[in-house]
């Protein structure tokens, strides 16, 4: 991480992250209205904007039943595909630093980009999920990246994201989940997190971004988490600025394999920190480049 990254990052645990969002945004200001006024134009359903209402409220929200089917089977065929080949994709991964994890997208991405018409970036670009979305944000928000993440038990002490921990990469993160395997029990490693409001009970401490169970538990009651237990196929979305939250826990023989993609509000707040994970293809249309930042 640079010293400017660095630096910002500290300022997104502190309420100067809201000035320097909009002051970034501010560079951007056309854009940024563009945006909103996109926003305008969508027409979305009562069950959309009450998902909207609750992450903003709570930070979170289950979406599993606005999931497009007509896209859904797609979705879960080629999560079965990636399944089969877990140790071939292993070794094609672009980022080995998360042990328990392994990265199932990096060996299509073409000079580290993933083409707009991937089923799992389209996914992420469905109707219901920028309705959402948007509707939270206030704008149409910008899709840094997806990922396709299979856990296993490694037997190594808690690290990284098994840890509770926020997001700081800005002002806020809205990641949308499915899983693609059952995760029916603590084994399959839940994803785990605290609503916004026993997060804020939490606080910022100053010393450290990861936590164990007992220091977040010293401040917060024990039975305020929430277990994302659930079948194969269900989405929902989560505030990782707003929601301490952990997962990866995985007990011995068993997987997970997750789907995420991540959305910030237009601009983000480390500019030019690196490229953009898309490319368009002769079918994206402006709408969705306005998506993909293209």
């Amino acid at each position: 991480m640079g010293l400017m990254s660095r630096a910002l990052w500290h300022v997104n645990r502190s309420p100067l992250r809201w000035a320097v969002k909009t002051g970034v945004s501010t560079w951007h200001l056309s854009d940024k209205q563009e945006r909103r006024r996109q926003a305008e134009l969508l027409t979305v359903s009562a069950q959309e904007k009450a998902k909207a209402e609750d992450l903003n409220r709570d930070g979170y929200a289950v979406v599993t039943e606005l999931m497009d089917s007509s896209i859904q089977q797609a979705f879960a065929d080629a999560g079965k595909v990636r399944l089969k080949d877990i140790e071939g994709l292993e070794a094609k991964q672009s980022s080995t630093w998360k042990k328990f994890w392994v990265r199932l997208l990096d060996a299509e991405m073409q000079n580290d980009q993933l083409s707009a018409d991937n089923i799992f970036v389209r996914y992420a670009i469905q109707k219901s999920v920028v309705n959402v979305v948007s509707t939270a944000l206030g704008e149409i928000p910008w899709l840094d990246y997806v990922l396709l993440s299979y856990s296993r038990y490694t037997g190594e002490s808690l690290a990284s994201s098994q840890l509770w921990h926020r997001d700081h990469d800005d002002v806020r993160v809205i990641k949308f989940f499915s899983y693609l395997t059952d995760v029916e029990d603590d084994a399959d490693g839940p994803f785990t997190f605290l609503p916004k409001q026993s997060t804020d009970k939490f606080g910022y401490p100053l010393l450290g971004s990861h936590f164990p169970d007992e220091q977040v538990f010293n401040r917060v009651p024990r039975e305020d988490i929430k277990v994302m237990r659930a079948p194969r196929l269900s989405s929902f979305m989560v505030d990782t600025t707003r929601c301490l939250h952990m997962g990866s826990r995985m007990g011995p023989g068993h997987g997970r394999l997750l789907y995420t993609a991540t959305f910030f509000s237009f601009p983000r707040m480390f500019p030019g920190t690196k490229n953009r994970p898309f490319f368009a293809t002769p079918n994206t249309t402006a709408f969705e480049k306005l998506l993909l930042g293209l």
